[in-house]
């Protein structure tokens, strides 16, 4: 009978074990920001998920931590600009998702895939970006962009872990001088035409 006991505990301390090595991998982090002039977009991107296997996303629920005094939130895209909404890939649009602003210097933003697990661990690939977070450039400095992670969970209904990985912007100036010339060129290019 003890024999049992310990086969089964043992059991059970390899299957965490190796669930835990499975999801060691996985990393959420930031892409590098792209500044337009006074807003700035930076990509919430997660690496490390299966290719065509599990572990796949379906769900997150994430606060990103800034400081209000230098961003103020914006808007929000969801999905991968180049391989599309990789938590919708059936692309119905029927995902419930969001973001807002909670506080002073907190944005939560979440999505629900309503995507069959066989489709999201066959199709979803292991690196995209999540959504693109964009916001208006208060005081041109650095700034420090974090994660807290409310939620974050596979299509088999298990918890993920994740490495976090922050980010500091750096916003530069736009020069009053390089808007009266875009303007200038603008009024001669309509001239010409």
């Amino acid at each position: 009978m003890k024999k049992n006991r310990l086969y089964s505990f043992l059991s059970i301390a390899v299957l965490l074990l190796t669930s835990e090595l499975a999801n060691a991998n996985i990393v959420l982090g930031f892409d590098n920001p792209v500044q337009t002039g006074n807003s700035i977009d930076i990509n919430i991107v997660i690496s490390g998920l299966g290719s065509g296997a599990s572990p796949s996303i379906s769900t997150y629920d994430l606060d990103v931590i800034f400081d209000n005094s230098h961003l103020s939130f914006s808007t929000v895209s969801f999905g991968d600009a180049v391989l599309g909404n990789q938590l919708d890939i059936l692309d119905l649009g029927l995902n419930e998702a969001g973001a807002s602003a909670t506080s002073a210097g907190i944005v939560n933003i979440y999505e629900i895939s309503l995507d069959d697990a066989n489709e999201l661990n066959g199709q979803q690939a292991d690196s995209f970006a999540l959504a693109t977070l964009t916001f208006d450039i208060l005081t041109v400095d650095s700034s420090q962009l974090s994660f807290s992670v409310n939620d974050l969970g596979d299509a088999d209904a298990n918890f993920l872990t994740a490495d976090l990985t922050d980010i500091t912007v750096a916003t530069v100036p736009v020069p009053t001088a390089f808007w009266m010339m875009a303007s200038g060129l603008a009024v001669l290019v309509r001239k010409k035409v």
